[in-house]
């Protein structure tokens, strides 16, 4: 594969395919194909169209989208083999972002999987350990930050999503050594931990 060839599939994973195909959108529980406008598309990105077209004919030519036209207006259609592509390129690029500021609260991750489903049970465990999740038992993890959406593209691609509960919680029995983990790990702060601590002394005196 030639270098350029190479640079157009590293942008397009994350600039075409990921902006137009959304994994979180409820149609893809339903089917492996999604449409789009291409004047559509054209007008969200801002994208010059000699670029984009350069692009989308690389991801045609690799069967991961195909074009058609309906009405007189040109589509765009993510094929099964782009489905699971693009599965792959978001699961990989999953990122929980650090909000302004801690709200003090703890997202518990618990599951039961089946062993039959061992493998995907085994790839969630590495997945929530790379993203910074602290281990409290085999199958209950914690975090600092909100990441609902990001363990629901998570768990969906693994089809695992009925078998993964998300809990919030303001305090967890021997949180110290999960605090101390976070602050080692550079995800929570200083000053996060001292807005934590009034926090909980203020509910203290409300007791």
């Amino acid at each position: 594969m030639k270098k350029y060839q190479k640079e157009i599939l590293k942008i397009t994973a994350g600039e075409v395919l990921s902006s137009l195909f959304d994994l979180a959108a409820p149609f893809f529980e339903a089917s492996p194909l999604y449409r789009k406008p291409i004047k559509k598309y054209l007008k969200q990105l801002q994208i010059e169209k000699k670029q984009f077209f350069n692009k989308l004919n690389y991801f045609k030519k690799m069967g991961y989208i195909k074009t058609f036209v309906e009405n007189k207006e040109k589509f765009l259609e993510l094929t099964p083999k782009g489905f699971d592509y693009l599965k792959k390129f978001s699961f990989d690029n999953i990122t929980i972002k650090r909000p302004k500021k801690w709200d003090g609260k703890w997202r518990i991750i618990i599951f039961d999987i089946k062993e039959k489903l061992k493998n995907n049970r085994d790839t969630l465990r590495w997945k929530l350990l790379q993203l910074g999740f602290y281990q409290i038992q085999k199958s209950v993890y914690v975090y600092s930050f909100e990441c609902t959406n990001e363990i629901t593209l998570l768990t969906n691609h693994l089809l695992i999503a009925d078998s993964v509960l998300i809990m919030i919680a303001d305090i967890i029995q021997g949180e110290e050594k999960i605090i101390k983990f976070f602050l080692d790990k550079n995800i929570l702060t200083n000053s996060d931990l001292a807005k934590h601590i009034r926090k909980q002394s203020k509910k203290t005196l409300k007791i």
